[in-house]
């Protein structure tokens, strides 16, 4: 990580461009989104708003993300792009004095 830190590497920080870090298929989502719309009228779904599906639909959606349309790999459509990155990296003993947690709140705004 490039950035700044103190003397000792405790503490680092940095802040700036980076590469998109998710893999998305979007041939292989679309592929599934089309899918799962022509199956809506005949899906039932568990208290969680979640799908109910047999063993070979789940199979074959799962497959339709894993792979290009009409087989092959499949493309990570966010490569290349970049995101903003805020970056903390710090030694646990510096926070965790008494317990082994860190919890770390963080939000961004726009007016």
């Amino acid at each position: 990580m490039n950035g700044i830190a103190t003397a000792d590497g405790r503490f680092r920080v940095f802040a700036g461009l980076r590469d998109d870090p998710f893999f998305f298929n979007l041939a292989g989502f679309r592929e599934t989104a089309r899918t799962v719309a022509g199956a809506a009228s005949s899906l039932r779904f568990d208290p969680a708003g979640c799908p109910a599906l047999d063993a070979a639909t789940a199979a074959t959606l799962v497959n339709q993300l894993r792979t290009a349309p009409g087989g092959g790999p499949a493309v990570d459509n966010f490569a290349r792009f970049n995101v903003l990155a805020i970056v903390v990296a710090l030694d646990k003993s510096l926070v965790t004095q008494g317990g082994p947690i860190v919890a770390v709140w963080g939000s961004t705004n726009r007016p």
